[in-house]
């Protein structure tokens, strides 16, 4: 952009490692972007360390960016490492216009809701024991702020704002602002900008060129979309690389023959398969996955609710019997559910249950000590393993083996030791983009200036890098680490 007043500064990315704040690592992600005067905001999530046997959150530096006054706050999806930490940020800034798609707010309302229920049991959990109750992110009071926000803004894309609508004109004479599916998730948005100088500026969110079950993938917005946006000259482009050094494995035909074989070897011999998911997103597309497989499948924990606002025909899919959602309203009838299903009363039906790090939810409390044992069997992780986590240490161990899972019994968490002889399988279904349509997105948009963010670490951006360097027209490479000011 023209000068340096113009900058971006990413404001999260790191995790806490023995107190030390480690650069580089994909969580709490919050953009600061200054184009033209007014201060931008994209995205506020929140990250996550472990301490022991307790799982905490943080939040981006920047201190809320109290001593700053924002013009516009953009959610781009609902995931916590975005959104987890909105409510607290708009709070502080009352005078933002906050803008996100319609999808977006849906499945934002259930993990917000969902991320503070979890903050007050285990609050309850830690006074308890007598342990220091880390401070909430933020509070009910905060929420309903957020929800009820006069300045709150829904959209579904692809959206532009080029007529002033949303954007008070006397402020936002000249400006263009732009939203289209990313791709990722359901009512995940890249986001396009243009300043009253005309240099564009482009952040692609979390984005994927492959499609899934309910998102199709996007390479770049049709012709149609933004006109001449790619034309200008001065193009800053910032690109989330969670799969920087990595390319597509092989093809999501040949990694879904393979899934169903495996499923159709436990239930030839009378197994369970129990399929950890994270609840948005994942929970979604395996339904569809394994409907489309020809299999009836059961739901349960909060994916019950985030399938309402992913899954366009769930209503229908319900009605016809090929999926079972467990009682959430009766749970004297919801556990005879769950002990039938998991027992194989109901013959072989898969069963899809948060969490993905076997740390909270039902997937913890109840399923994995009854499918874990039984070598007949299968526990299925189809989203990414984090570090430290139950699920990575279910990949660590060997069969026979036992694992620690934390339950719930009469309001306190108790650790169970629990066997693990079923087959433990990983299925690489990523919503992000491989490291091909990361390189051919850059090769497309030609950027001046290309910002990677929400990289896993140095030699992922390193080998990221270098293939985008070999492009005919390179950028000039940059990587937004925490509390990184770029000059544009």
């Amino acid at each position: 952009m023209q000068n340096n007043e113009n900058w971006y500064r990413q404001l999260g990315e790191y995790r806490m490692v023995n107190g030390n704040k480690i650069k580089g690592v994909i969580g709490a992600t919050m953009h600061f972007v200054r184009i033209c005067g007014k201060n931008i905001v994209i995205d506020c999530g929140v990250g996550f360390n472990r301490n022991g046997e307790n799982q905490n959150q943080f939040v981006p530096d920047g201190n809320w960016l109290l001593d700053k006054y924002i013009d516009l706050i953009i959610i781009t999806h609902k995931h916590l490492d975005h959104c987890g930490a909105i409510p607290r940020l708009v709070w502080h800034h009352p005078e933002a216009l906050v803008m996100m798609s319609d999808k977006c707010f849906e499945g934002s309302e259930i993990s917000l809701e969902d991320s503070l229920k979890i903050w007050k049991s285990d609050a309850i959990s830690l006074r308890r024991e007598e342990l220091i109750v880390p401070r909430p992110i933020f509070t009910e009071e905060m929420l309903d702020a957020f929800y009820n926000n006069a300045n709150l803004k829904r959209f579904s894309p692809p959206y532009c704002i080029n007529k002033g609508d949303y954007l008070r004109k006397d402020q936002w004479l000249g400006w263009k602002v732009g939203f289209y599916n990313s791709g990722h998730d359901v009512g995940a948005v890249s986001v396009y900008i243009i300043g009253p100088d005309c240099r564009p500026f482009y952040l692609t969110g979390d984005i994927a060129s492959h499609d899934q079950e309910n998102s199709h993938g996007v390479l770049l917005p049709p012709a149609d979309f933004l006109g001449d946006f790619f034309d200008h000259p001065g193009l800053t482009m910032i690109t989330e690389a969670t799969n920087g050094a990595r390319r597509m494995e092989q093809p999501r035909e040949k990694l879904n023959e393979e899934m169903d074989n495996l499923l159709k070897l436990v239930k030839a011999r009378g197994g369970i398969a129990l399929f950890l998911v994270f609840a948005g997103t994942k929970a979604g597309n395996m339904l569809v996955k394994l409907n489309n497989l020809g299999y009836k499948v059961v739901v349960d924990g909060l994916a019950r609710r985030h399938i309402r606002v992913e899954v366009p025909d769930i209503e229908q899919r319900i009605k016809n019997g090929r999926v079972v959602l467990v009682e959430e309203n009766n749970n004297e009838l919801a556990f005879k559910q769950r002990e039938a299903y998991a027992a194989g009363f109901h013959g072989f039906v898969p069963i899809i249950a948060p969490s993905a790090t076997l740390d909270h939810g039902f997937a913890a409390s109840f399923y994995a000590p009854r499918i874990l044992p039984d070598e007949k069997n299968v526990a299925i992780f189809p989203g990414h393993i984090f570090d430290d986590s139950k699920a990575q240490q279910l990949f660590n161990i060997k069969c026979g083996q036992a694992i620690n899972i934390n339950q719930w019994f009469n309001g306190n968490i108790k650790s169970i030791r629990v066997n693990v002889r079923c087959n433990v399988k990983y299925f690489g279904y990523s919503s992000h983009d491989y490291q091909d349509g990361l390189v051919e997105r850059s090769r497309l948009v030609k950027p001046e200036t290309l910002i990677v963010h929400h990289c896993p670490g140095e030699e992922s951006f390193n080998d990221l890098a270098d293939r985008i360097k070999g492009l005919p027209e390179p950028p000039t490479i940059k990587w937004g680490l925490n509390g990184k000011t770029i000059n544009i």
